[in-house]
């Protein structure tokens, strides 16, 4: 089925540059990108003018697994008086091909004051499209006719992608893949469906770059699962049955993340079959790495890059730099450790001095090593979304970043 959502806000600003256009056309024309990318919205907004990360096209998703239909257009006309506007729709066709659901007239540029017409821009309204369970397995496509309202121009794009039943599910990871980098390249082409694949990958091969560390202080995989099943309501069902099934060291990994992404919920315990409740239910008062159990402590730096290696959402790395914000007590915890005696209970300047620490050495780390980290980071830096004291700290790593020659993902 087709849903329209209409974006709450449309930029006045100029906008990023969608993946697959580097040098836009000079005639009208749309490019149509379906992605599970839930976080397109951020990428698109949220990064510096024409250099943002990719928009990610989605080839295969499941029966229930909503799909984020974007249109982009370029080369569209000026009127007179210097405003666009344009318009497109929208049809689904079946394997089959037969027609599917279908919408129309929806926004693709209202009607605007534009200096460029050669920019990209990203459509007003986008629509939302999922598989039902009565719908056929196979090939769709899906058909975007574009008009341009000021000239009277039409184009066209197509694209398809095959929806899957729930088999894809039992599927494993290549035996090769190390699990910590399949997780921090997550945000750049989410694949929900491996997630389950990723648990029994995780309790059969145990990361062997880390020291181990209890399930319930793995603040990276326990926010990152989270974030997982808060983007993808439909996956949740499956990762209960799941559950049911698995066994040992996999049965207690999925026992762990599933009380952890339900913490807050206090009616999902008692509402889960009986065959796996008091499992759950025994990581009830487990004492997670969150912001509201102090102190606080660089665990729960982990959870937000957890959070945003699964979904590439700018919010947990918003918050992460908000933790420069502890710049006046980066001392603190040398302080501590020269004292003789040493204060008991550690005192807090000394924890927000570890954590200012670890927010200094993850952001700079990442900025290194990640586009996507990179651009919201020089995003943060030209809006000065931070306080003026702390800014400096942010360009600094940011600087230090750019000069040193490294391979972005």
């Amino acid at each position: 089925m087709l849903s329209v959502a209409v974006l709450a806000a449309w930029s006045l600003a100029p906008q990023a540059t969608a993946n697959e256009v580097s040098r836009p056309p000079a005639a009208f024309s749309v490019l149509v990108v379906p992605t599970v990318q839930h976080a397109h919205d951020d990428i698109w907004a949220r990064t510096p003018n024409g250099r943002g990360p990719a928009t990610a096209g989605v080839g295969t998703v499941l029966r229930g697994q909503p799909v984020h239909v974007l249109v982009f257009t370029t080369g569209f006309a000026l009127s007179g008086d210097g405003f666009a506007e344009a318009s497109y729709r929208v049809r689904s066709i079946r394997p089959d091909g037969s027609p599917g659901a279908a919408s129309d007239e929806l926004r693709l540029i209202p009607r605007l004051a534009l200096g460029n017409a050669q920019q990209v821009r990203k459509a007003a309204d986008y629509i939302g499209w999922v598989a039902e369970k009565e719908d056929a397995l196979g090939e769709w496509t899906i058909k975007v006719e574009a008009t341009d309202k000021v000239s009277g121009a039409t184009a066209q794009h197509a694209v398809k992608f095959n929806v899957v039943d729930n088999e894809i599910l039992a599927a494993p990871l290549p035996a090769d893949t190390e699990i910590g980098q399949w997780l921090m390249r997550y945000h750049l082409r989410p694949v929900p469906h491996e997630l389950l694949a990723a648990f029994r990958h995780v309790a059969a091969q145990p990361p062997s770059n880390r020291k181990p560390r209890p399930d319930h202080e793995d603040g990276a995989w326990l926010g990152f699962v989270e974030q997982v099943l808060a983007d993808n309501a439909w996956l949740l069902p499956h990762f209960v049955a799941r559950l049911e099934h698995a066994m040992g060291r996999e049965r207690e990994l999925l026992a762990v993340a599933l009380a952890y992404a339900k913490r807050d919920d206090p009616k999902f315990i008692a509402e889960l079959p009986v065959s796996i409740r008091a499992g759950v239910a025994a990581h009830a008062p487990t004492v997670w790495p969150t912001a509201a159990v102090g102190p606080l402590t660089p665990s729960y730096l982990d959870v937000l890059w957890g959070r945003f290696f699964a979904s590439a959402r700018f919010a947990p790395l918003h918050e992460l730099t908000g933790f420069l914000a502890f710049h006046p007590f980066k001392d603190a915890l040398d302080d501590y450790g020269k004292s003789d005696p040493k204060p008991f209970p550690i005192p807090s300047d000394a924890y927000k001095s570890a954590t200012f620490r670890a927010a200094v050495w993850s952001l700079r780390s990442n900025i290194e090593q990640h586009k996507t980290v990179r651009d919201y980071c020089e995003g943060i830096l030209i809006r000065k979304e931070l306080p003026e004291d702390q800014l400096p700290w942010l360009g600094a790593m940011f600087n230090a970043a750019v000069k040193r020659p490294s391979s972005l993902k």
